[in-house]
């Protein structure tokens, strides 16, 4: 809900100056209002979005001495509980602000404060007694938060471009970000696309003081209390999530700002929708993105939704010509080059859109699929782990043929599928499988790293995921590539870039750790992807809601964004002269990776080149959003005004 930035040094006097451009250059996270303070050591800015104690909610907030100051980025949805308790300690309020019980609790817990906490949040804390910062992640990464260290000084940020605008460190490319840009499609925490800028993992504490810093891990996900307990199945387990989830959409219905939810019309989208109007008696309006002419629009579907909930959908119509013009703006809110990039850009208008109707929170069903294993691909898995237990491997090429046809994969994908499952043993000791999106991440490197002209790293390691069920660990890995380096910075950053908290109710607490205890069956059962979830909404949406297939919001990438209304977005990027000019890519290799993706559209060369081609024009958006100069002091100050 907000943006929060600082420096710090352990060994010299901190000058201020720098936080009026960073917090300019943040103006859009929170445009209702903003404040400084500083000692000696430490400077702290803030811009605030005015959701909870509207009146009287500024921060940085301090406890009674005010030697402990904090900041908060997002929201403690269980602040009022955490007051009372600290209240019964002796410890006194001057707001009802969630922010405001984070420095009692540090006084209380030291940084074991974040255990305590329910919500979505990054947070820094600054101990003048002590002369030590910490900062905090949300257990996800629902919120951001990037810093940078040289020395004994510390800068820190809510979004990369903060950091930039305090003057500690240029822009310049990492060759390891760039190396997980094209593998992964997008960079891997604590990696980022620009060199010395750290990005904070998600379920993180950093502690730094005059000796060093430090991190540790407070949360993994799908890490069971009780390993060897039974897992919930039958009504049990659908009890049991269904009032999780309620809960959690309930409490982040605000009580002093209006709210509403991004429709799609899918079931995850959907079942917020209904939750908050039929459970919650609360009928939020309901907000959808039109794709004017395209096979991907989902109209009827977001339309039904809200007809059936019997409240107000708003669209915003889109375009190609539309998104191309919105691309540019996108990268310089993501700050790092997308795979597939044009793919949120509706969501500027959406969100826009939302703030127009008086908006300043909106729900959205980002984490569903990676919580509840709702991608097609899962069951393409399954399929195959059943083809070896019945030991008919052999058939293996026959049935991806089939089955990649069914969900309407280009054709020749499922000679992919073959080629590298026979080069998956590192994966499939490590994730009891190969995890289903290597498969096409495999593809992007393969076409997209030939082009590139320097000789870049090996792609970031990650983490071995819990001893769980192979379902569940396949799912982790989605916890730490496209979930927070994907999934959820298009939610916060294309809504902040307008000043809408965008909330997600899947990825609460307490809905983490039911989805831990859930027996893979009641994921996906006899083919069924999100079992416990439409079982949990069968009585709440209409049949065809509920029935129907995971459709993945989609804008077409060829006809749209490389030829067509974007042809010359896609010449100045992605010829053999752009390609020159920039100097990260072969010119040659370049040009005929956007040629083959415009004249073999539908085929499995086709879409790879389609990917490795808008990986390299959002690449080369991102370099022309992120140029020093754009930077300066006098830059920064005659964007805001």
């Amino acid at each position: 809900m907000c943006a929060v930035c600082g420096i710090v040094d352990f060994a010299a006097p901190v000058d201020p100056g720098p936080l009026a451009s960073m917090c300019a250059v943040l103006r859009h996270r929170g445009p209702d209002d903003h404040a400084t303070w500083h000692d000696r050591h430490a400077a702290l800015g803030f811009q605030r979005l005015s959701i909870v104690d509207v009146r009287h909610g500024a921060q940085p907030t301090a406890d009674e001495s005010g030697s402990v100051r904090a900041l908060l980025n997002g929201e403690i949805y269980n602040h009022k509980a955490l007051r009372r308790a600290l209240a019964a300690r002796g410890h006194r309020f001057r707001s009802d602000s969630d922010a405001e019980v984070l420095p009692h609790l540090y006084e209380e817990y030291g940084d074991g404060f974040v255990e305590h906490l329910d919500g979505d949040f990054g947070i820094a804390i600054w101990d003048a007694t002590r002369r030590r910062l910490t900062l905090a992640r949300d257990r996800v990464g629902v919120k951001p938060l990037f810093y940078h260290l040289r020395g004994a000084r510390l800068t820190f940020a809510s979004e990369i471009k903060g950091i930039f605008a305090s003057g500690a460190c240029t822009p310049e490319i990492d060759p390891q970000g760039l190396s997980d840009c094209l593998f992964y499609g997008h960079t891997i925490a604590p990696g980022t696309f620009w060199r010395d800028v750290r990005d904070l993992e998600p379920g993180t504490v950093l502690t730094a003081d005059a000796h060093g810093v430090r991190t540790r891990r407070y949360f993994r996900v799908f890490v069971r209390e009780d390993p060897d307990a039974p897992l919930l199945t039958g009504r049990a387990a659908i009890e049991a999530f269904d009032e999780r989830f309620t809960a959690a959409v309930a409490k982040r219905v605000p009580d002093e700002v209006a709210a509403g939810v991004a429709l799609s019309g899918g079931l995850d989208s959907s079942a917020i929708a209904a939750v908050a109007a039929r459970r919650c008696d609360a009928p939020l309006t309901t907000l959808s993105v039109r794709l004017s002419g395209a096979i991907h629009d989902e109209t009827e579907m977001s339309r039904l939704v809200a007809r059936s909930l019997g409240v107000p959908n708003v669209e915003a119509e889109t375009t190609g010509a539309r998104v191309c013009e919105l691309l540019p703006k996108s990268m310089w809110h993501f700050e790092s080059p997308f795979w597939y990039g044009g793919v949120a850009s509706p969501f500027l208008d959406l969100t826009a859109l939302a703030r127009d109707q008086g908006l300043t929170v909106a729900m959205s069903g980002d984490g569903s699929d990676e919580l509840l294993a709702g991608y097609d691909f899962y069951r393409l898995m399954r399929l195959s782990s059943r083809l070896t237990d019945l030991r008919l491997d052999a058939l293996r090429p026959l049935v991806w043929r089939q089955a990649t046809k069914w969900i309407g994969a280009p054709s020749g994908i499922d000679r992919h599928l073959v080629e590298i499952s026979t080069r998956s043993a590192g994966y499939t000791e490590r994730y009891g499988q190969m995890p289903p999106w290597v498969h096409l991440w495999s593809a992007l490197s393969g076409t997209a790293r030939p082009a590139v002209l320097a000789d870049l790293p090996e792609p970031s390691a990650l983490p071995r995921p819990p001893e769980h069920s192979t379902l569940h660990r396949q799912m982790h890995f989605e916890f730490h590539t496209r979930l927070p380096h994907w999934v959820l910075p298009i939610s916060d950053r294309l809504g902040m870039a307008h000043g809408l908290e965008v909330r997600v109710p899947f990825l609460d607490r307490d809905v983490l750790d039911v989805c831990a205890e859930l027996d893979p069956r009641m994921l996906l059962r006899l083919g069924t992807e999100k079992y416990v979830l439409k079982r949990a909404m069968a009585d709440l949406l209409p049949k065809r809601i509920v029935r129907r297939r995971k459709k993945p919001f989609m804008t077409p990438i060829g006809p749209w964004y490389l030829s067509g209304p974007g042809a010359q977005l896609a010449a100045d990027h992605l010829s053999r002269a752009a390609a020159r000019r920039y100097g990260l890519f072969d010119p040659e290799v370049t040009e005929r990776i956007w040629r083959t993706a415009v004249d073999r559209p539908g085929t499995w060369d086709g879409v790879t080149a389609e990917w490795a081609a808008m990986a390299i024009l959002c690449t080369h958006l991102v370099v022309d959003q992120f140029s020093a100069d754009r930077f300066t002091a006098d830059a920064i100050t005659g964007a805001r005004a």
